[in-house]
C-alpha cells in the first residue's frame, strides 16, 4: 500500500492538473513580471535563467528549482540552471522520472509528498536530503510549437493542497517566459528544434516510472517495483495473462544494480519437458543423442543479471527439484557433466496459475513455492485499472501509427467510451491488438468506432447506468473536444461552433479538465 500522504495528482490518465483553485494571485503576477525582466536583460542566457529561479524562491517559495533542456538528439536531459541545490544531485533522462516524463508527454506533474513518490525519487542521486515530509514538487513542460524543449521543476517545502493549482498556473506562465527567452537565444545560434519529438528509446519503455498508467493501483505497483529492485530478493509476479508481467519483470531488472547485465527469459509453458533441464542448465557434448557440442544454459547466459521464468507453474516436478537446489546453494551442473558451476543470478518468476492449488494437488513443490514467494507483486487486470485505458489506448495509437506509417492523431470520444466499457478478458494485450487493427484500417486522422471489429462493437457489456449529471458531463466533454479538434484547439472558434461564449467554454474546460493544447 502507498504510505499515508503519498497521493498522486493524477486521479486518472487525463487528470494532469491537481485539484484546487486555479488562476494567478497578485504575488504570482509580480513574480512573472520580475522573471520577465530577468530574462529580457542582456548577456548570456544561463545567468538570466538562474536569476529567474531565484525570483521563484523569493516570490513563490520554491526553495529548490531545476531547469532542464532536452538534448538535441532527444535522448536525454541537460540541466541548464539550478537554484538552492547542486545540479549534480539530479539525473535526467527523457522518459525517466518526473522531469523525463513531463518532457516526453508534454503534461505537467504534481507530487504532493516527494519522499513517498518512487517516480520523483528515481531521479535524485541522494534521497537523504529530501526526507522532510514538507517537500513537494510541481513540474511543467517548456514547449515550442507543441514540442517539449525543456522542463521546469520547482520544489516547495510546505504542504498546502489548495495551493497546488495556483503554483501550477504560475509556473506555466514562467515556462512560457523561459521558452521565449530561449527561442531568442537560439535564433542567434541556429534553427529551431524539429517539429515532432522522437519517442523514448526501447530501454526507456521498461523504466518503471515510464510504464503507462497513473491509476492508484498502478502507482502501488511502481512503489513495489522500487522496493524490490534495490535488492536481490526473488520476486513472484502474479496476474492474468496479458496484464504485463514481463514488463514488470524488465522494470525490476532495469532499475536494479544488475541492469548492465543480461535479462534472460524462459517461457516454461513453451518448452517440452525433455528439453527443460538442458535449456536451464546447459549440457555437455554427448550428454544425449544430438548433443554434438557443449551448450550453455540460461543460468550461465544470465550470469550477473536476471533470469525471468514465465509461466513457472508449468515447470515439471523433476526440474523443480533441481531449480530448488540452485536457489538454495547457487550452484548447478550441466546435463551430462560433473563440474559444479556457481551462479549469480536473480530469479523473477511469473504465473497466472493457482499456485496454492497446485501445491495442494502435488503438482508444484511446496518448498519451491515458499522459496520463490519472497516478494509477490500482483499485476492488476485491465478491468481493475479502467482509469488507465485512455492513456494506454493513446500510447498504442502513437506506437502503431509510427510502425505502420500512418498519421493518426487522436481517438474519438465515442470510440474511447467504447474502449472504457469493454470487459477486456485479454487485458492489455487484447487492447493493444484492437488498437493496432484500428490503426491499420483507419485512413484518416481519427480512430472512430467503425474502425473496431464488428464483434467488438456489438459485444454485450451490460447497460451502463449513468446519472443525469454524468450523462450531461459526458455529452459536454464529447462536444467540446470535437469542437476543439475541428478548430485546432482554439477556444474562441470552438465557442462559435458550439453557439456559446468563450467564457462558458473556458469554464467548462477547467471543470472537465480538458487540455486544449492536445488539439493544436
Amino acid at each position: 500500500m502507498n504510505p499515508p500522504g503519498a497521493e498522486s495528482a493524477f486521479d486518472g490518465p487525463r487528470a494532469s492538473r491537481p485539484p484546487g483553485p486555479g488562476g494567478a494571485s497578485p504575488e504570482s503576477l509580480i513574480a512573472a513580471a520580475d522573471i520577465g525582466r530577468e530574462l529580457s536583460a542582456d548577456g548570456e542566457l544561463e545567468p538570466r535563467l538562474r536569476g529567474a529561479l531565484r525570483v521563484l524562491d523569493r516570490r513563490l517559495g520554491a526553495g529548490r528549482s531545476v531547469l532542464y533542456t532536452v538534448a538535441e538528439d532527444r535522448t536525454g536531459l541537460r540541466i541548464a540552471a539550478a537554484h538552492g541545490v547542486d545540479p549534480d544531485a539530479f539525473t535526467g533522462r527523457l522518459g525517466s522520472g518526473v522531469a523525463g516524463r513531463v518532457a516526453a508527454t508534454g503534461q505537467p506533474i504534481v507530487v504532493p509528498v516527494l519522499r513517498h513518490d518512487p517516480m520523483a525519487l528515481s531521479e535524485l542521486r541522494d534521497t537523504t536530503k529530501w526526507t522532510d515530509p514538507g517537500w513537494n514538487l510541481v513540474a511543467v513542460p517548456v514547449s515550442s510549437r507543441g514540442v517539449s524543449t525543456g522542463v521546469l521543476c520547482a520544489y516547495f517545502r510546505h504542504r498546502d493542497p489548495g495551493g497546488f493549482g495556483e503554483r501550477l498556473a504560475a509556473l506555466e506562465v514562467v515556462a512560457g517566459l523561459v521558452e521565449r527567452a530561449s527561442r531568442r537565444d537560439r535564433k542567434r545560434e541556429g534553427p529551431d528544434p524539429p517539429e515532432a519529438p522522437a519517442p523514448p528509446s526501447v530501454d526507456a519503455q521498461f523504466e518503471y516510472a515510464n510504464m503507462v498508467g497513473e491509476s492508484a493501483v498502478m502507482r502501488q505497483i511502481y512503489e513495489q517495483i522500487s522496493q524490490v529492485a534495490r535488492t536481490n530478493a526473488t520476486a513472484l509476479l502474479r496476474g492474468e495473462s496479458g496484464t504485463g508481467k514481463e514488463l514488470v519483470a524488465r522494470a525490476i531488472h532495469q532499475n536494479s544494480p544488475r541492469a548492465s547485465h543480461p535479462f534472460v527469459k524462459v517461457n516454461c509453458a513453451a518448452l517440452p519437458e525433455s528439453l527443460f533441464e538442458s535449456e536451464l542448465f546447459g549440457h555437455e557434448r554427448g550428454a544425449f543423442t544430438g548433443a554434438h557440442s557443449r551448450k550453455k544454459g540460461r543460468f550461465e547466459l544470465a550470469q550477473g543479471g536476471t533470469l525471468f521464468l514465465d509461466e513457472m507453474g508449468e515447470l515439471p516436478l523433476t526440474t523443480q527439484a533441481k531449480l530448488l537446489r540452485v536457489l538454495q546453494f547457487r550452484e548447478f551442473e550441466r546435463l551430462g557433466g560433473t563440474e559444479t558451476l556457481k551462479t549469480d543470478v536473480r530469479i523473477i518468476a511469473a504465473t497466472n496459475a493457482d499456485m496454492e492449488g497446485a501445491v495442494e494437488a502435488g503438482t508444484f513443490r511446496e518448498d519451491l513455492y515458499y522459496r520463490i514467494n519472497i516478494f509477490t507483486i500482483t499485476v492488476p487486470s485491465l478491468r481493475e485499472r479502467r482509469a488507465d485505458i485512455p492513456a494506454l489506448a493513446e500510447y498504442f495509437m502513437r506506437k502503431f501509427s509510427k510502425e505502420h506509417g500512418r498519421k493518426i492523431v487522436r481517438i474519438s470520444s465515442s470510440a474511447m467510451d467504447l474502449l472504457c466499457r469493454q470487459p477486456w478478458a485479454g487485458n492489455v494485450r487484447e487492447l493493444e491488438n484492437v488498437i493496432e487493427r484500428a490503426v491499420v484500417v483507419c485512413n484518416g486522422a481519427t480512430i472512430s468506432e467503425t474502425h473496431f471489429p464488428e464483434a467488438f462493437r456489438t459485444a454485450s457489456t451490460g447497460p451502463e447506468k449513468l446519472t443525469l449529471a454524468q450523462a450531461v458531463e459526458r455529452l459536454e466533454r464529447q462536444m467540446i473536444e470535437e469542437a476543439l479538434q475541428g478548430e485546432g484547439g482554439s477556444m474562441a472558434a470552438a465557442a462559435r461552433v458550439l453557439g456559446t461564449t468563450e467564457r462558458v467554454v473556458r469554464y467548462k474546460i477547467r471543470k472537465l479538465r480538458i487540455d486544449p493544447s492536445r488539439f493544436r
